[in-house]
């Protein structure tokens, strides 16, 4: 699917090219006297913005809007989007992305040039097609080895940049000036000032408004309603409060190893409820195969496993008659997850270091980011779910756009306000469920392999029986499949074409590493380990120069 825009900046005269079919979704492309705009993606709020306005042309509506009070008019938006204005009279530029930059947007300036692409491989071949060399950058390559993804702005090529959540840039094409500017700065929010009671009813009044909000965007666009549905809290929340606010879905949608507790307990509750439901299982493992697609889609910000079960749910897909996959991303994270302790305490390495071996490698560059923040779940949020959480979305992305109550800027102001003691070990989460979804408590939690029903039914699921049914099925029933989502390890040590597979990958592209000696043996080293997530992150590091350099 064809998407985004690209600008390049050359003797202070821009060239703006737009990938995307005009007017799909809420995009746009407009050429006045005075401004050249383009806007691509999901304004969720846009119906609202015209009623208020008293127009039905939206393009219209943001230009004059724009007109009148500048950037400003990036705050009125809610959704998927990201897009750029110039004004021609000024010869500025102003690019901007969504708050949560789940619609990327790259930005360069290499010597007299000025690149911007919503697409990074797009911009690589754009900068080699000017005659100019790209390298890597061996840091953001190690944190993808240490963290798993990229944090804040980097990209895996040197002196290329992500346009950060809630920013915007202005560009000056005729001094070449770059400035960045934020348009929605979560880090900003006040704590909550009333009582843990209000506090409850206000997380359903958002999330109700949010839930109302997106699925009635389906049938603006006339379209039925299509739910992702696990064995987590997260998307049958998000269900739920649709059926309770009247919507009718058209049908459920769930991938995961098959008979693991994400399908019993979606297929359960699908059932109960008379909903069309879709299961595509990931029992061969075969996806595992789609490095170089994977990467492609991640462009190398995020390790690509991450994202490839996903993508194998969008090639089987069956069910059409939907334009937004509805689902419940960082409803965890965003109420509870990015807490490591019950009080406000500033970021550390906890949460996010996956592989601490290459900590030194990047330990000044994170130690840098982490002086940024001054409280864990904001340095989380803006490194974990922006940066990582968002892969799966992009893969779907290749379908149709997602969305999720809990991404709305009311939602996450409102979460990051309350009082982390109130939201450590989800507990505020689940007093929520109980008072306004009671109904989500009937089902059993993924996590806990318990009821919602009780707190110390999730501190004692957490600490104790999702342990003991990992060891049971893994070491007395010999059933490692039985044991995860995605069983990857099992996938891997039982068919002999995925080993063989990533063993010819691995042989056919090592060299692409000669020039960095250290990485190289780095990489040799993980691929050399018995664990397929080592010998998939060495692999990762691979593909990233087969796609760039």
């Amino acid at each position: 699917m064809n998407q985004g825009f690209s600008i390049l900046i050359n003797n202070s005269q821009p060239q703006i090219k737009s990938f995307f079919q005009k007017e799909t979704y809420d995009s746009f492309y407009v050429e006045t006297p005075e401004y050249y705009v383009i806007l691509e993606g999901v304004v969720l709020n846009k119906k609202v913005l015209l009623k208020d306005s008293f127009t039905n042309d939206f393009p219209q509506l943001f230009i004059s809007t724009y007109h009148k009070v500048g950037w400003r008019v990036l705050q009125d938006l809610e959704g998927e989007f990201r897009g750029c204005i110039w004004d021609k009279k000024e010869n500025k530029i102003l690019v901007f992305t969504n708050p949560t930059s789940s619609q990327r947007v790259f930005y360069s300036k290499i010597d007299s040039l000025i690149f911007i692409d919503s697409d990074l491989v797009r911009m690589s071949e754009t900068i080699k097609e000017n005659n100019i060399s790209i390298s890597p950058d061996i840091t953001s390559l190690y944190q993808i080895l240490a963290i798993g993804n990229l944090l804040e702005n980097r990209t895996p090529i040197e002196n290329i940049y992500k346009v950060l959540d809630g920013h915007f840039l202005t560009i000056d094409c005729k001094t070449q000036s770059i400035i960045e500017r934020e348009y929605f700065d979560i880090a900003q929010t006040e704590y909550f000032s009333n009582s843990k009671e209000v506090a409850v009813d206000q997380i359903h009044e958002v999330f109700a408004a949010g839930v109302k909000m997106e699925y009635e965007k389906d049938l603006e666009y006339n379209t039925s309603h299509l739910a992702l549905l696990s064995g987590g809290l997260d998307s049958r929340m998000a269900m739920m409060y649709a059926i309770k606010e009247g919507f009718e879905i058209g049908s459920t949608l769930c991938f995961s190893q098959s008979e693991y507790l994400d399908e019993k307990i979606s297929r359960k509750i699908a059932a109960d409820y008379d909903l069309d439901y879709e299961f595509i299982p990931l029992d061969s493992g075969l996806f595992l195969k789609k490095i170089d697609e994977l990467t492609r889609i991640s462009e190398g910000c995020i390790h690509f496993i991450g994202g490839i079960h996903v993508s194998h749910a969008v090639d089987n897909l069956k069910y059409r008659d939907f334009s937004l996959f509805h689902g419940g991303q960082i409803g965890d994270g965003i109420l509870g997850g990015f807490n490591s302790e019950p009080r406000r305490k500033s970021p550390s390495h906890y949460k996010i270091i996956v592989n601490s071996d290459f900590l030194p490698h990047i330990q000044s560059n994170i130690d840098s980011v982490l002086k940024k923040h001054d409280r864990e779940e904001i340095f989380l949020l803006k490194n974990l779910a922006y940066n990582r959480t968002v892969l799966g979305s992009q893969v779907l992305r290749q379908k149709a756009y997602m969305v999720s109550p809990y991404m709305t800027k009311d939602f996450m102001q409102l979460s990051v306000s309350l009082p982390e003691e109130w939201k450590f070990k989800h507990k505020l989460y689940q007093q929520w469920l109980l008072k306004h979804c009671k109904e989500a408590s009937k089902y059993t939690w993924e996590r806990t392999l318990m009821k919602p029903d009780a707190q110390w039914k999730i501190r004692f699921g957490e600490k104790y029986l999702k342990g003991a049914r990992k060891a049971f099925y893994q070491k007395l029933l010999n059933k490692p499949k039985k044991t995860s989502m995605y069983p990857y390890q099992f996938y891997f040590d039982n068919d002999i074409s995925i080993q063989r597979y990533y063993s010819n990958y691995f042989t056919e592209n090592i060299d692409r590493l000669e020039n960095y000696i250290e990485l190289q043996n780095d990489v040799k080293s993980l691929f050399s380990s018995s664990s397929f997530f080592e010998k998939a992150y060495a692999i990762n590091i691979l593909s990233i120069f087969k796609l760039y350099f």
